[in-house]
């Protein structure tokens, strides 16, 4: 111990005698063991640590699926659970909810939003979740109709009722389809949320959920796996009962199998947890490329230290007590990169959840904690030994009477007769091209992704979503005067009247979904071999010139189409090729799946035929998600479409701020009941679609930049110390005549083969695990050649340039000054 204390203060005493060198080291060690520090942080909290509840591992979420019919993870239909529950010896509990939902919290001044669900009696059972205050739901408040008992969350409590001791007993009103008064029976513990960010939990039941409901999915379903069962076993006994229930029901969108998905895998996401995976490998080559840098800043000070390395083997001192010498040295620049390297993950950690907490679930709770701390020592300690162990076998490889012999020939060989060194050069360009392979991709992918035409302009256009649902509104069945389209019609006629507005419409929903269109449609005259499938959307007149969205045949809807009228429908282009080929579709006629004529339903009673006619056909647009896909598109005219929760869509050429006012002053002069809307700008909208593609592509392209930078200075700093090395060798080429160009060509061609060599293998690599990102990629290959290209080219660029510089500093050596140096 006490000799290696004497190492360290040596080490010590050395390193600060040295304080450009030990700088360098440092903040490039901190670099790498920093980045790794925050993203483990991140991996460790989103990916690896347990979910806060009991025995968590057990926990998955059951989806229906059929590949065949796009049906990757569908939520369960009532019947189906029902004979889940009756069938299954897989499962604790099978516990389910019907959506986190926004629901209408009334007060004294009028309403506003809170997210609330509908769950089952057993759902915090299956979570193995207790209340801070209180109880949770009784079996009996799961089985009968009318019960008005809620549990809120600990943030709710605090925020509404102070943190009343005495909340149990109290009531909450929620509007929802009528106003309704729920006692409080029960407070969770702070920081539960679950299903997605619910502040109110209410008892499902079976109220307002029918059991003969087969072919409607809306349930999604928690089970907790009994103790010893796998999820293999789960699988296939489930797989099995729903078989036997789709050969029942043969003539229904049924699945054909059970997804059981863990609930840690379906809280993260299957990209996201690629990406991040990813994105740590990215940082971890970063590490090594520092490490292989500060390797090489090594190995020249030992080079320079080879006079007192050997006199001190020469002396009697063993070669490992040299190496650990050497050791010492390199594990004081990493314990000191290590430190530095903890402050700069705090600080990226922070930065981390400020631009992305929205994209990466969990992330809010990530701490550096314990382990990371535990593997901030492991990785200094490791990188001690990556950057110092090479340097010291090397600087202790020598032949003591050559070494001490005046001249030797240690100064004066290329660079090329230096392998550790030269394997380090190619080494650090290997992996900095393939970081900045993986950069490039991400970038040009997000690039096509942000300039998708989508078929609407979105500048200068301001969204909001209303809410009818509350009471003083009545249901689409009836026609009258207090229906929501009365309330939307007025709304629409006052925000036109605003200065500065251009135009206004609404929508009963913009589309967001990724999925394919699930609603049947039937044209007439037709027996189609398979039922064609489209989505549909009521919207007000004026809606496609808001959007800016073009009209190609026919006419827009008026204010004449209303409830009573004949039945009319536009639809995009996408429907009108696929379903009319070399035709025209306006005067033709469609209905929904379902409707048969002479039988009227659905969205218009009072219609005489189920039967639509097309009016109109208008461009395709592109949903606001990141597909690039057109889906069929039918839109009807909101009096024969009710909307209970419409999209209110304003253009204006007023700033934002003053329209957003103006809506907000209408809308409540309107009606006090409307809770107060949240109001983005399209553009808005459109960057949160993009936010975790842009948040991967931001974080690999800074990292890849980094890689080059670092790559880049030490290809200088290698090529700098030969070409001081060397001096004495270059000063007796230029005095035998040698001209500036062949020093040039000299000194260049050595390091650009060794660039060369390593962008070789780069590529290789590259073209290997590059297929890897395959999923976060947006219109382009994980072997885009392009792509490729253009990075070995800017890799050479400033690779070439890391060689000019020392290149062009050894052409100014005096030849005299030169011969003298030995």
């Amino acid at each position: 111990m006490e000799t290696f204390w004497q190492d360290l203060l040596f080490g010590a005493r050395l390193l600060r005698k040295q304080p450009g060198f030990t700088a360098i080291a440092i903040f490039t060690l901190a670099l790498g063991i920093g980045a790794n520090t925050a993203i483990f942080s991140v991996v460790n909290g989103v990916l690896l640590k347990p979910l806060p509840y009991a025995e968590p591992e057990r926990l998955v979420m059951l989806w229906e699926r059929n590949l065949p019919k796009g049906m990757e993870q569908e939520m369960v239909t009532p019947p189906n659970l029902a004979d889940w529950q009756a069938q299954q010896r897989v499962f604790e509990h099978l516990a389910f909810w019907t959506g986190d939902s926004e629901f209408n919290l009334v007060q004294a001044d009028g309403s506003e939003k809170i997210r609330a669900s509908y769950i089952s009696a057993n759902l915090f059972p299956t979570l193995g979740v207790q209340p801070l205050k209180g109880r949770t739901f009784l079996p009996e408040e799961d089985q009968r109709e009318g019960n008005r008992v809620a549990v809120i969350s600990y943030e709710f409590w605090q925020r509404q009722f102070a943190g009343n001791e005495n909340v149990l007993g109290q009531t909450v009103t929620l509007d929802t389809y009528g106003r309704r008064a729920y006692t409080l029976v029960g407070v969770m513990p702070p920081g539960f949320q679950f299903p997605g960010k619910s502040e109110v939990w209410l008892p499902a039941g079976w109220n307002g959920i029918p059991r003969d409901r087969r072919g409607g999915h809306w349930l999604s379903v928690l089970a907790r796996l009994k103790a010893g069962v796998t999820r293999e076993q789960a699988q296939a006994e489930m797989n099995a009962i729903q078989a036997r229930i789709e050969a029942q029901f043969p003539n229904l969108n049924l699945g054909s199998h059970v997804a059981v998905v863990p609930l840690l895998e379906q809280t993260v996401g299957r990209n996201l947890t690629t990406a991040l995976w990813i994105l740590w490998g990215v940082i971890a080559a970063v590490l090594l490329i520092a490490c292989a840098n500060v390797a090489n800043l090594t190995l020249a000070q030992a080079t320079a230290r080879q006079k007192e390395i050997v006199i001190r083997l020469a002396l009697g001192a063993s070669r490992w007590q040299v190496v650990r010498q050497l050791l010492t040295e390199s594990l004081l620049l990493a314990i000191a990169g290590g430190g530095l390297g903890l402050l700069l993950a705090v600080l990226g950690l922070e930065a981390l959840k400020a631009i992305s907490v929205e994209q990466i679930p969990r992330l809010q709770n990530v701490r550096l904690d314990a382990w990371a701390l535990a593997f901030t020592l492991l990785v200094s300690l490791l990188t001690s030994v990556l950057c110092g162990i090479a340097p010291a076998l090397q600087a202790t490889k020598h032949d003591l009477n050559e070494a001490l012999k005046a001249g030797s020939k240690a100064a004066t060989t290329g660079l090329h007769h230096n392998r550790l060194r030269s394997g380090l050069v190619v080494a650090e360009v290997a992996l900095s091209l393939l970081l900045l392979v993986g950069a490039g991709l991400m970038l040009n992918s997000f690039a096509r992704l942000i300039t998708i035409n989508r078929g609407f302009q979105p500048d200068h256009l301001l969204v909001t979503k209303l809410d009818f649902s509350v009471s003083g509104f009545t249901s689409w069945v009836q026609p009258t005067t207090t229906r929501p389209q009365v309330t939307l019609l007025e709304l629409v006629q006052r925000l036109q009247a605003q200065p500065g507005v251009q135009s206004v419409a609404a929508v009963s929903a913009l589309s967001r979904s990724a999925g394919p269109p699930r609603q049947g449609i039937l044209i007439e005259g037709r027996q189609p071999s398979e039922t064609p499938r489209a989505n549909f959307q009521g919207v007000t007149p004026d809606y496609f010139r808001t959007m800016g969205i073009a009209m190609l045949q026919g006419r827009d809807f008026t204010e004449h189409d209303i409830f009573e009228a004949p039945s009319v429908t536009i639809i995009n282009e996408t429907l009108a090729k696929r379903y009319f080929p070399n035709e025209t579709a306006v005067g033709k006629r469609l209905a929904m799946e379902g409707r048969t004529p002479g039988q009227p339903a659905g969205p218009n009673p009072a219609a005489a035929s189920p039967w639509s006619e097309i009016v109109a056909v208008v461009a395709d647009t592109k949903k606001l998600n990141l597909s690039a896909d057109t889906m069929p598109e039918i839109y009807m005219p909101y009096w024969q479409w009710p909307m209970q929760t419409p999209e209110l869509l304003v253009r204006t050429n007023a700033p934002a701020a003053t329209a957003t006012a103006a809506i907000r002053n209408e809308i409540k002069a309107l009606s006090k009941n409307i809770p107060a809307p949240k109001i983005e700008t399209m553009d808005a909208m459109l960057a949160e679609v993009v936010a975790e593609p842009r948040f991967h592509t931001m974080l690999l392209a800074l990292f890849g930049i980094i890689a080059l930078l670092l790559a880049a200075v030490g290809i200088y700093s290698v090529m700098a110390y030969s070409v001081a090395q060397r001096t004495h060798e270059i000063g007796l080429r230029m005095a035998l005549g040698a001209q500036v160009a062949d020093v040039l060509q000299l000194v260049i061609g050595q390091g650009m083969k060794l660039v060369l060599l390593g962008v070789t293998i780069g590529l290789a690599a590259s073209l290997a695990l590059t297929r890897l990102l395959k999923t976060l990629l947006f219109g382009v290959s994980a072997t885009d050649p392009w792509t490729f290209a253009l990075i070995a080219v800017l890799l050479l660029s400033v690779a070439l340039l890391a060689c000019y510089l020392p290149a062009r500093r050894a052409t100014k050596v005096e030849p005299m000054i030169a011969l003298r140096c030995e």
